[in-house]
């Protein structure tokens, strides 16, 4: 009887331990994993910054070769695109030169429907504007290891 309850306190203190072990191992895992997460979401938002730049200077050439067909499609997908974008943005400069190209929308729209060659001039602030914007807000270098 002793003996069996030597080997049941044994045991529990055997799995008290392994139970400890794993749970502080994991936490440190779950840690990293957020850590990952955080940074895979900055990643996606500047790649998506990108997008936009060079979806604004798609544009700024299509205006200035006068292709404003293939500029129209192109400007609907860029300003959805900024739409999208401008939700998760958390820099106030950023937010604000964003929400500024976004007012112009309907303008350009009726510019490219027109053919008209202002419109090439609204890119190309807005391209100057948006750049800006980055070099100031989004692109702080960060340093991360593997």
């Amino acid at each position: 009887m002793r003996f069996a309850l030597i080997v049941l306190v044994l045991m529990g203190i055997s799995f008290g331990g392994g139970f400890w072990w794993e749970y502080s191992r994991t936490n440190s895992v779950r840690s990293r994993l957020q850590a990952d997460d955080a940074q895979l979401t900055t990643d996606q938002y500047k790649i998506s910054l990108c997008q936009l730049q060079q979806q604004l200077l798609t544009l700024v050439d299509d205006t200035a070769n006068r292709n404003y067909g293939d500029a129209t499609t192109v400007s609907t997908k860029f300003f959805n695109n900024l739409n999208a974008v401008e939700s998760k943005a958390t820099e106030p400069q950023m937010k604000s030169v964003m929400q500024s190209i976004l007012s112009q929308r309907d303008e350009v729209t009726a510019d490219l429907a027109k053919a008209d060659p202002t419109a090439h001039d609204l890119f190309v602030q807005m391209s100057q504007n948006f750049h800006q914007a980055l070099q100031t807000a989004a692109f702080q270098p960060t340093m991360s290891t593997p």
